[in-house]
């Protein structure tokens, strides 16, 4: 069966008005397929498929906000009638590799799990693996068609900060996916989107997460990039999203991820200090996708860290609302005290937490963040979003002893035995000069947990009693 678009109003249009070559994405698509002659784990695959990728994006195509398009733009079309391409194909076979079942099956099998082996969330590794995830469907949907002009988009959800009406519309929609608990005009809060404490994280691990433990002793700890704003949206979606075992198979998911693929660029362009991990076993990683045949093949990180090279670019990197209400930098709208009606309280000091961690004593003129750790297995119900304040010493909350810190939401780990990535949370949150000097003079802190209502999800009557938080600072 001929899977390709050949014709259509929408289709020559878009074609005409597209001044993009194909020379560059061919050249990736015919290394891609070459190189899996041989067997994935083969040393040799790696080489050919980095020559490709390096060598192929003559053409570049742009990453748009799905939002800035009419429902009926010819190019927004084009990505709907690939999708739809990808869905027939599993409907005759949910096992083929290039449909759209397995490639939402691919996201479950490395994020849902408690296997250290495959999970590539709470570490460095979850930026690079899902821009792989996004570019190997990026490929897939082009090949469907027929059209290496095709681009991904992504939502930018600092402009449009509800569902997008290109993801709307009922099952005649590619993109249109029933499970979702938000209402079309309810509106993402302002702190579910504060991007501030990431975009100002000084390291790479402090934004984007830290290294994979050595043969799984150690934890997993996720940036604050993924535990903030990543997380938090998902959640506020709900349904299929709110979690990691289905998240791939919603079609919004990949504009979500295509903004915080976006949001990588921008953290790396926000300073000139700002740089991705050197280290070797960081670099030198291979993930394991199939490319747009459906053929198997490995790709290093080190391969996929420039976007032109891969065939894409962004049409801009400005998360900051048209009306200037929000800024990706400057947090204006945060939570105030007032509304802190903690249903938990725990107290501890900075002397408290090293007896119990032996935190190695740093310079705190130059700590930014501080590392909260706590027990997952506390957390009433999940997915959990809880906005986050601290407060010093033992009396009542004011603006003068109150600071709210961030919004986070833990997400769930579906498995039938326990792991440490069921038992612990380790939270980055930032911290202001005065909240260090504080910290520093030894002043007691109490933190507050207040769970947040998103749509679809109860919050539970019982007291939230949090204990054994313990602090590090990064």
């Amino acid at each position: 069966m001929n899977n390709k678009i050949t014709s259509g109003t929408n289709r020559r249009s878009f074609l005409k008005s597209t001044a993009f070559g194909t020379l560059g994405i061919t050249a990736i698509s015919t290394g891609l397929i070459s190189s899996c002659k041989t067997k994935p784990t083969d040393e040799n695959t790696f080489g050919t498929v980095s020559q490709a990728i390096n060598s192929g994006a003559s053409s570049v195509v742009t990453r748009k906000n799905i939002a800035s398009f009419a429902v009926n733009d010819p190019e927004l079309q084009l990505l709907k009638d690939a999708v739809a391409i990808l869905r027939k194909r599993s409907e005759k076979w949910p096992l083929d590799p290039t449909g759209w079942s397995e490639n939402g099956a691919l996201h479950t099998k490395f994020c849902a799990t408690t296997e250290f082996t495959y999970q590539v969330h709470y570490s460095w590794y979850v930026w690079p693996w899902h821009r792989t995830y996004l570019w190997t469907l990026e490929k897939k949907l082009q090949h469907a068609v027929g059209e290496p002009k095709l681009a991904l988009h992504y939502w930018d959800w600092t402009k449009h900060p509800s569902i997008p009406e290109q993801y709307q519309g009922g099952k005649e929609n590619p993109l249109y996916n029933d499970t979702r608990l938000v209402e079309p005009n309810d509106i993402i809060p302002f702190d579910f989107m504060n991007m501030g404490p990431a975009l100002r994280a000084k390291k790479f691990m402090t934004f984007g997460g830290y290294p994979f433990p050595y043969k799984g002793q150690g934890p997993q700890i996720d940036g604050i990039a993924e535990q903030s704003f990543h997380n938090n949206i998902h959640n506020w979606i709900g349904g299929e999203m709110a979690g990691f075992v289905a998240a791939g198979y919603d079609p919004i998911f990949y504009g979500h991820h295509g903004n915080c693929d976006r949001f990588w660029q921008a953290w790396l362009d926000a300073d000139q200090s700002h740089r991705n991990p050197l280290e070797a076993s960081w670099l030198e990683k291979v993930f394991y996708f199939t490319d747009e045949k459906g053929k198997p093949i490995g790709i290093k990180i080190k391969d996929v860290l420039d976007t032109k090279k891969l065939g894409y670019q962004f049409e801009d990197l400005d998360f900051n609302s048209e009306d200037g209400v929000y800024n990706s930098l400057e947090d204006k709208v945060v939570p105030s005290y007032d509304l802190v009606k903690a249903s938990g309280i725990y107290n501890t000091s900075l002397e408290e937490e090293r007896k119990v961690q032996s935190v190695e004593k740093i310079d705190l003129a130059n700590a930014s963040h501080v590392l909260l750790k706590y027990e997952r297995t506390q957390l009433p119900y999940m997915p959990y979003c809880s906005r986050v304040f601290f407060l010093f010493g033992d009396a009542q909350p004011s603006p003068e002893n109150c600071k709210y810190i961030g919004t986070f939401t833990i997400l769930p780990i579906v498995s039938a035995e326990g792991g440490k990535l069921e038992k612990d949370v380790y939270m980055h949150v930032e911290i202001t000069r005065s909240i260090r000097d504080r910290i520093g003079a030894g002043e007691k802190i109490r933190v507050f947990f207040e769970p947040v209502q998103v749509r679809g999800r109860n919050i539970p009557d019982e007291p939230l009693e949090v204990k054994n938080i313990t602090y590090s600072f990064v």
